[in-house]
Parts: structure tokens; C-alpha cells; sequence
């Protein structure tokens, strides 16, 4: 999967505009950062890798860090 492809996945989980994510993105600036949405991306995360958690996409702190994990 490339980092087009990556970002794309994470913008449409958290439903915001194409192309507004980058690899550098500090995930405290995007509103639709939340628990929620934590949850709804490690669950269509967990089809490309299921030992993703929860825990573990909470504690990113860019979206760079969230494409390091599939």
C-alpha cells in the first residue's frame, strides 16, 4: 500500500477532505481526532493488520505514525 493510498484510508475514517492529511499532520489538529474515530480506524485498520490497538493508535501523535503501522 503506498503513503497516497494510507492517507487516503485515514481521511476517509475520519471524514475530512481529500488530500488535507499529510505524513506530518499533528493529529491534535484535526477535530475529528477522537475516540470514536480511534476506534472506527483500528477496526478497518485491523483487515490489513489485526494486532493494531486501540492503545497503541491513541498514542500517535502524527498521522506519519499511524501509515508506520500498515
Amino acid at each position: 500500500m503506498t503513503i497516497d493510498e494510507k492517507l487516503l484510508l485515514i481521511e476517509q475514517v475520519l471524514d475530512v477532505e481529500r488530500d488535507t492529511l499529510t505524513e506530518d499532520t499533528m493529529l491534535d489538529t484535526v477535530p475529528q481526532w477522537d475516540s470514536l474515530n480511534i476506534l472506527n480506524l483500528q477496526i478497518e485498520l485491523t483487515a490489513i493488520r489485526p494486532d493494531v490497538s486501540f492503545d497503541a493508535l491513541h498514542e500517535c501523535l502524527i498521522v506519519g505514525e499511524i501509515c508506520a503501522m500498515f
